[in-house]
C-alpha cells in the first residue's frame, strides 16, 4: 500500500516538474493562456458514448476524470488523471499541451496494473468557451517511466470538443 502511494505521488510530481519544464521552453507563461483557466466537458468523437471532464489550473495542475473510468471492451478500469499543462501559443488563439497520468485497476481480466499517460494538444477559443484537439493514450508497466519519450504503448487517440462549465 505504502509502495502505491508513493509510485502516485512521484508520478505527480513529474508531471507537474515536466509541466512546468515545457512551458518555459515553449516560451509562454502560463498566465498567457489565463482564459482557458477552468473546468471543461469534453465529448470524445470515435468513442461513442464517451465524455470527460478536464480541470485546468492558473499553477499549471491538470484534473481529469472519463465517463469509461469503470473499464469495458479492450479497457481495464482506471484511476482519475492527474497532470499538468503548459502554454504553447497564445498569438491568433490559445493553444495548449496537456500531460495526465493515471493508474489502471486491477481485475481478473487486467490484472497488471499499468500507468496510462493521456498528451492532449488543444486550441480554446475563449470568447466562445469551446475547446478542441487531439488526444493520445499512450501505457507503461506500473514501474516503468510514463514521461519517457520512447517505449511506450499507444492505446488510443482522437479528437475532442469541449465546452466551457459555468456557474448558473
Amino acid at each position: 500500500m505504502m509502495r502505491r502511494a508513493q509510485v502516485l505521488a512521484a508520478a505527480a510530481i513529474a508531471a507537474m516538474v515536466a509541466g512546468a519544464a515545457r512551458a518555459e521552453d515553449a516560451g509562454q507563461p502560463l498566465s498567457a493562456c489565463a482564459d482557458a483557466v477552468g473546468a471543461w466537458l469534453t465529448t470524445n468523437p470515435g468513442k461513442e458514448p464517451s465524455r470527460s471532464l478536464i480541470s485546468l489550473a492558473a499553477d499549471g495542475l491538470v484534473l481529469f476524470d472519463d465517463s469509461g473510468q469503470g473499464g469495458g471492451m479492450g479497457f481495464a478500469p482506471f484511476t482519475g488523471g492527474h497532470g499538468a499543462w503548459r502554454c504553447i501559443a497564445a498569438d491568433g488563439g490559445l493553444k495548449l499541451g496537456v500531460t495526465i497520468l493515471d493508474f489502471t485497476l486491477p481485475t481478473v481480466d487486467w490484472p497488471n496494473q499499468r500507468i496510462g499517460r493521456l498528451d492532449i494538444a488543444a486550441t480554446v477559443d475563449a470568447a466562445n468557451g469551446t475547446m478542441s484537439g487531439t488526444r493520445t493514450l499512450l501505457s507503461a508497466p506500473l514501474d516503468g517511466d510514463p514521461l519517457a519519450a520512447t517505449g511506450l504503448e499507444k492505446v488510443a487517440g482522437g479528437t475532442f470538443d469541449a465546452v466551457r462549465i459555468t456557474a448558473p
